[in-house]
């Protein structure tokens, strides 16, 4: 099985993707709608891990929580491989663009400060 792995360009276009997904309803998403849904969530949301996201104090929003729980049904299924489930190419994307961000805006923040 081959893998589909989404990383959106933007913030907007991450959440464009998110809301097509809960609007047309997470069940009846074809497995590319549902990986892009899926990457622009881990996109929008880099902390949030799908391990646990139905125990309590998991950091999940209530209202993502169903898109977790279709990733895993999909995944026991076997229509989401590892790397789909755990589409951490996104989150990373995501964090590598606010960490560049501040390093534009803010350069002495990443300069050898305390050298030997």
């Amino acid at each position: 099985m081959k893998d589909f792995i989404y990383i959106p360009p933007s913030c907007r276009a991450a959440e464009k993707h998110l809301g097509f997904a809960f609007k047309k309803g997470l069940p009846s998403l074809t497995k590319k709608e549902f990986v892009r849904g899926w990457c622009s969530l881990s996109f929008l949301y880099p902390g949030l891990h799908p391990d646990g996201f139905a125990s309590r104090g998991s950091g999940w929003p209530k209202h993502f929580k169903p898109f977790a729980a279709e990733a895993w049904r999909r995944f026991e299924t076997g229509e989401l491989t590892d790397n789909e489930l755990y589409c951490y190419q996104a989150a990373k994307a995501r964090i590598g663009a606010e960490r560049e961000a501040v390093r534009l805006k803010e350069p002495w923040r990443f300069g050898d400060h305390f050298a030997a």
